[in-house]
């Protein structure tokens, strides 16, 4: 009989093989391969396949090469534990639950298959790679060692109404993705370029129709992960999101390269204790909130999230204009940091038209009272001269335009229309007049007359304005 023992005390009722202690399932690698050759492989892959149809799903102690699970439905969860498997490949399966634990798997890959529970934990593997997968419950990756950790073309798709949505706790266990507590991960990517699906339908004949869709879950979250500290590593993105949708919590995480997220929908995007020692990228998402959230973590995110290099935000959305002003001002922080002064500037205007929305939102609602109205008027006033004229002091040539505009040709042809100014002895005399009169200079060979005076008292003090922003601009934009 073979002589490995469990953990509960027992030891196993397998044959062990001619010429060693342990049976086909436990006999170590070295061992069998000294005594077998390669037919070690065969011989323990057929051990494994008599035991899944005998209907064992608990396998403890057990050393294979490679597992592979094809067109198979197991209702009773499948455990692995204090195992050691070269290569776990899940295909065209369904699956209740499969756990492994305390095990060293140096490849697990689950393709097109619907699976209801992920458990790993204390595991030591080189990648897990998650494509085109359907969850009714939840992935959960924790306490191990994984280098890459791949997550593809992966929904939550649940048969019932769970608990956990009945009592409104979705975030907490139904629909949840979780990575944490990782040690020594070079990357962890969503919906990100695979080319082993390819590899392994040439090597095992079959045709995996993977089609590319979101990964959906009610809540990806990434926590107390060690990352790989080796200089070639360092500057890659580590964290790479992509068309992603659901809650997105990243939490208690040093980041030595760049974290990107693109073409996602998230909602509530929280990050806590996160130091990100290159970038952060957002580009071509949708972000969402509540009011609630807002009051609950948006003021605690520019002293939670650190970001070393730049925060690039480029064609995002957001439905919430305090979530694009707090994300807006968090991205104008590091590039004016870095001295990038132009780049600070488009991330300040971004930031001043978020919050003058958020401004007109908030006295939009309810009733109509004095103060409301006083306060949509000061936002009329700021719109028209500090938007329209110099996009909130950021850009010198819109007040030059918008000068020579008016000055040139919206007056003259203003006092032309009115016959406001006289004596006239030609309609460049009207263009003459409006110079004049913009800057202040009033030589007096030219009068206005009725409505001309009214006009020509309005262009001076626009003339005075601009010139005032004009100079004000230009000395922000070139002399700090």
């Amino acid at each position: 009989m073979c002589e490995y023992v469990y953990s509960s005390g027992k030891k196993c009722r397998r044959k062990a093989l001619k010429g060693s202690k342990y049976c086909s399932l436990h006999i170590p690698f070295e061992e069998g391969e000294l005594l077998y050759g390669e037919k070690i492989k065969e011989i323990k892959r057929r051990a494994f396949e008599r035991a899944l149809e005998r209907g064992v799903r608990h396998f403890e102690g057990v050393q294979l090469y490679d597992v592979v699970i094809i067109e198979k439905e197991l209702k009773e969860a499948l455990i692995f534990r204090n195992s050691k498997i070269k290569r776990l490949i899940i295909g065209k399966s369904k699956l209740k639950n499969l756990t492994l634990i305390n095990s060293e798997v140096d490849s697990l890959v689950i393709v097109e298959s619907t699976i209801d529970f992920l458990y790993v934990t204390g595991v030591n593997s080189y990648g897990i790679s998650i494509c085109s997968v359907d969850f009714r419950s939840s992935i959960l990756i924790r306490d191990s060692s994984v280098k890459y950790v791949m997550i593809n073309s992966t929904e939550f798709r649940p048969e019932e109404v769970t608990a956990e949505e009945e009592f409104g706790e979705l975030g907490r266990m139904a629909g949840r993705i979780e990575i944490s507590n990782l040690s020594g991960v070079r990357r962890i990517a969503v919906n990100s370029r695979y080319p082993l699906i390819e590899r392994l339908s040439k090597e095992l004949g079959l045709q995996f129709n993977v089609t590319k869709r979101p990964v959906r879950a009610h809540i990806l979250y990434l926590g107390a992960i060690r990352f790989d500290e080796s200089p070639r590593f360092k500057r890659q993105v580590r964290i790479y999101i992509n068309r992603f949708s659901g809650q997105l919590l990243v939490e208690n995480l040093a980041v030595p390269g760049h974290v990107e997220v693109v073409s996602s929908k998230v909602r509530y995007p929280e990050f806590v204790h996160v130091t990100i020692y290159n970038n952060l990228v957002l580009r071509n998402s949708k972000l969402y909130s509540d009011e609630n959230w807002n009051l609950a973590y948006l003021p605690n995110l520019l002293a939670e999230l650190e970001v070393y290099g730049f925060i690039v935000i480029e064609n995002c959305q957001f439905n919430n204009p305090y979530l694009a002003e707090v994300f807006y001002r968090i991205a104008r922080t590091t590039w004016e940091e870095s001295g990038d002064k132009e780049k600070a500037d488009e991330y300040y205007y971004l930031e001043m038209l978020a919050r003058r929305k958020r401004v007109l939102q908030h006295y939009r609602k309810g009733p109509r009272t004095l103060k409301k109205t006083f306060r949509l008027l000061e936002v009329l006033f700021e719109f028209f001269f500090a938007d329209l004229t110099c996009k909130y002091g950021t850009d010198w040539k819109r007040p030059v335009f918008l000068w020579l505009a008016l000055v040139i040709f919206g007056f003259p042809v203003l006092y032309a229309l009115t016959s406001s100014v006289t004596p006239i002895n030609s309609s460049f005399d009207y263009m003459y007049f409006s110079i004049v009169t913009a800057t202040t200079l009033g030589y007096g060979d030219l009068h206005p007359v009725g409505v001309g005076k009214v006009i020509a008292s309005i262009e001076a003090i626009f003339g005075m304005f601009m010139w005032a922003v004009f100079l004000t601009v230009f000395a922000r934009k070139y002399m700090r």
